[in-house]
């Protein structure tokens, strides 16, 4: 029963904070029309504003190591969850670089294009072409970007091989690349982490959401890497990032409820 009124409390207080930003957007529409830098920056500050009440809701404890890049930047992580973009958002201002099918998600898709999200269709070597030019006018814009490059999200119990492609976008923007580390841990033995919050292989986005408004406490973690990664090439690119990555990283759990061939990557292109 607790657990009941514990998915119906947080659902609701989800829903009405979402309609409580869709309604905040019309400011920073507002001052876009005068300066799109300064609304630019508006509207990702009201996203993290928003990202830190939602965790909340959820019972989420974010903390942070090391110290976050300064705008501009491009940072890049390893991909856990959906929720990953919450805590992002609520420890840095970024705007995310996302596979082009997320635009679609009903209801969710309209949500995440307003919130300026760029989208590449990786099914097509030319899509990161656009993809530039839209990271470039963030950066333009005195804005943070965040890329997944495992290209998916996984149960965390690796790091998923790093999709070099993403890293063209780097050096044709060229900006440095800075590392991240995402992780989370559940006190309560009853819900563990890989299968209640990770979010990955043919989980449902529904399911999986209402299982973790069960969830009492939840602590996520976010380790940035001490300085940017450097390389002359994406190839080079991939391999010193992964290697940073593998340094900030700490696997969730073992292997013990899940196969590992089960947690595979996207193939690289």
């Amino acid at each position: 029963m607790l657990g009941f009124f514990r998915i119906l409390i947080r659902a609701t207080l989800v829903v009405l904070s979402i309609l409580t930003l869709v309604i905040s957007w019309v400011l920073p529409w507002v001052v876009w029309r005068f300066s799109p830098r300064a609304g630019s920056h508006l509207r990702v500050r009201l996203m993290g504003l928003w990202a830190r009440c939602a965790l909340f809701i959820l019972g989420f404890r974010v903390t942070s190591e090391g110290t976050p890049p300064k705008v501009p930047f491009f940072l890049v992580t390893n991909h856990l969850s959906y929720v990953d973009v919450l805590v992002l958002w609520s420890q840095v201002d970024v705007y995310f670089l996302g596979k082009a099918e997320l635009a679609h998600w009903p209801g969710i898709g309209p949500l995440i294009r307003a919130a300026g999200t760029m989208f590449i269709d990786r099914s097509k070597k030319t899509a990161v072409l656009p993809a530039i030019e839209a990271i470039k006018d963030r950066l333009a814009m005195g804005n943070g970007v965040v890329v997944f490059p495992e290209g998916t999200s996984s149960s965390g119990g690796r790091i998923l091989r790093l999709r070099r492609n993403m890293f063209e976008v780097a050096l044709r923007a060229e900006m440095p690349v800075h590392v991240g580390c995402l992780h989370y841990s559940v006190p309560d033995p009853r819900y563990p982490v890989e299968l209640n919050v990770c979010w990955w292989g043919d989980m449902t986005f529904t399911k999986h959401l209402i299982g973790m408004f069960k969830i009492p406490r939840i602590h996520a973690r976010i380790r940035f890497a001490p300085e940017p990664i450097t390389g002359n090439n994406r190839h080079e690119l991939a391999e010193n990032a992964g290697r940073c990555m593998e340094e900030l990283f700490e696997p969730l759990h073992d292997w013990s409820r899940i196969q590992p061939e089960d947690d595979d990557g996207i193939p690289d292109s």
